[in-house]
C-alpha cells in the first residue's frame, strides 16, 4: 500500500520556530526545559507513547503533534474548524475545548478533536481514514520520495551515492574536508526503496542533529560533543518512516530503551523534532534553506584562560 502522506504541503503544516536566531534559541531552551522539568519523557515507555501518538498526526508538524500530546494524550485526531468543514463536512460543537498549536506567520492556531465535532448534514458522516482504519497496511514510500529528498540534499551540501554494500550494511554519511559538497552520504543499491528512505532519513538526522559539526550554509547547531550513544539514539528516532506509515525494521537499537525501564540517554527531543521537521519538508518539496547563526561548542581552553586572567 502506498504511504498516505502526500508530497504536497499540508495546510496544517506549520513552522515550529521563527527565522530569528534569538527566537530559535529561546524556544529551543524553553522546550527542552519544559520537557526535562514538567513533561519528563525520561523513560522508554513515555517516549514510545509520544512517538506512537505523533504517528497519528502526519498532517501536523512534529512540534505541533507533540504540543497536542502535552495538552491531551488521548486525542485521536484534530483539525482546525475550516478543515473539518472542507474535508469532512463536520462542524465544531458549541462549547468544545480548543487545543493550541503553532501557526505559520502567527503565534498560535486552535484545533478541535473529532469527538468535539458533528456532521453538518446528518446523512453525510465522514471521518478521517486514519481514525476509521488505524492499523493500515504498511508498504511503499510516496511516489518520487527518494528523488525529491536526494535533490533537496544538494541544497545543504549533501551528495548522495548508491553503492553495492551487500545485504548487511545500510549506509553511512561522512564529512569531507576541502571538498564541495562537504557531506557524502552512501546508500545500499541492493536495498528496496523503503529501506533506502529509512537509511537516508537516519543519516540526514545525524547531519541535522549536528553530530558531524556545524556548516556555514546549514541551519543546525554544532553538537559533535554528544556521546556516541546520544548520537545514535537521536538519529534512530524513527518518526520520519513511522509518520510515512512504513515499517522498515529500523528500531532495534531503540527497542531496549523504549520497551523497558532502561534510563534514556541525555538526548535533546527538540533537536530530534527539528530534524524530523526538516526531513519532512524535504520529502514534500517545500524545503527552503534558511541560514541562521550557528552555535559552536564553547572554547573551554579559552574560557579557562580568560578566567585565569581575571583572577
Amino acid at each position: 500500500m502506498q504511504s498516505a502522506l502526500a508530497l504536497e504541503v499540508p495546510a496544517e503544516t506549520t513552522s515550529a520556530l521563527s527565522d530569528s536566531h534569538y527566537d530559535q534559541e529561546t524556544a529551543r531552551k524553553a522546550l527542552d526545559d519544559l520537557i526535562s522539568r514538567a513533561l519528563a519523557y525520561r523513560t522508554g515507555p513515555e517516549l514510545k507513547a509520544l512517538f506512537d501518538f505523533m504517528k497519528r498526526f502526519p498532517h501536523l508538524a512534529p512540534y505541533n503533534a507533540m504540543l497536542l500530546h502535552v495538552q491531551n494524550p488521548g486525542i485521536g485526531y484534530a483539525l482546525q474548524p475550516r478543515f473539518w468543514a472542507r474535508d469532512y463536512h463536520r462542524r465544531v460543537r458549541p462549547g468544545a475545548r480548543p487545543y493550541v498549536i503553532l501557526q505559520r506567520f502567527g503565534p498560535v492556531a486552535f484545533v478541535f478533536e473529532l469527538s468535539d465535532t458533528e456532521p453538518i448534514d446528518p446523512a453525510v458522516d465522514l471521518v478521517p481514514e486514519i481514525v476509521a482504519n488505524p492499523f493500515r497496511a504498511k508498504g511503499q514510500p510516496p511516489i518520487g520520495a527518494i528523488k525529491t529528498l536526494v535533490s533537496a540534499c544538494l541544497k545543504v551540501g549533501i551528495e548522495v551515492e548508491w553503492r553495492d554494500r551487500g545485504t548487511i550494511l545500510a549506509g553511512s554519511v561522512q564529512r569531507l574536508t576541502h571538498r564541495t559538497p562537504p557531506f557524502h552520504l552512501v546508500l545500499n543499491v541492493k536495498h528496496n526503496e523503503a529501506q533506502q528512505l529509512g537509511t537516508l532519513a537516519h543519516e540526514l538526522a545525524h547531519v541535522f542533529c549536528g553530530h558531524l559539526g556545524y556548516f556555514e550554509d546549514g541551519f543546525w547547531a554544532d553538537r559533535r560533543y554528544a556521546t556516541k550513544v546520544v548520537r545514535e539514539f537521536e538519529a534512530e528516532a524513527h518518526l520520519v518512516t513511522d509518520r510515512l506509515n512504513l515499517d522498515i525494521g529500523s528500531v532495534q537499537y531503540l527497542a531496549g530503551y523504549l520497551a523497558g525501564d532502561k534510563p534514556l540517554p541525555n538526548y535533546s527531543l527538540d533537536t530530534v523534532l527539528k530534524a524530523v521537521n526538516k526531513i519532512e519538508e524535504m520529502l514534500r518539496g517545500t524545503f527552503r534553506l534558511r541560514r541562521s547563526r550557528h552555535i559552536k561548542p564553547p572554547n573551554v581552553q579559552g574560557l579557562n584562560h580568560a578566567r585565569a586572567m581575571r583572577r
